[in-house]
């Protein structure tokens, strides 16, 4: 069984955190050619990725979950607009 390494692709790495919703294709067409050069020269490698959310994220929880800084132990009602910021926050489009 092979090596496994967790890969964080940080979210501005891959993602223009100057542009609500934009990806960086160009910069995720490199990453993906660099893992796929790290697979052929170790092929028992196992990689697990993982991701920041750039500006998929951060967008989201600025246009929705600001104004609501908990949910619980504040005495702030959690709405059904927290509650779609908070699911958009969690998985992105």
């Amino acid at each position: 069984m092979g090596e496994i390494v967790f890969l964080k692709l940080g979210g501005s790495l891959i993602k223009d955190k100057t542009q609500p919703y934009t990806s960086r294709p160009e910069m995720l067409a490199q990453v993906a050619g660099e893992i796929q050069s790290a697979k052929s020269d170790k092929a028992d490698l196992r990689l697990v990725l993982g991701h920041g959310s750039g500006s998929f994220g951060h967008y989201a929880a600025k246009e929705q979950l600001v104004p609501y800084p908990s949910p619980t132990g504040d005495g702030m009602e959690a709405t059904s607009a927290f509650w779609s910021g908070y699911a958009e926050t969690c998985s992105e489009p």
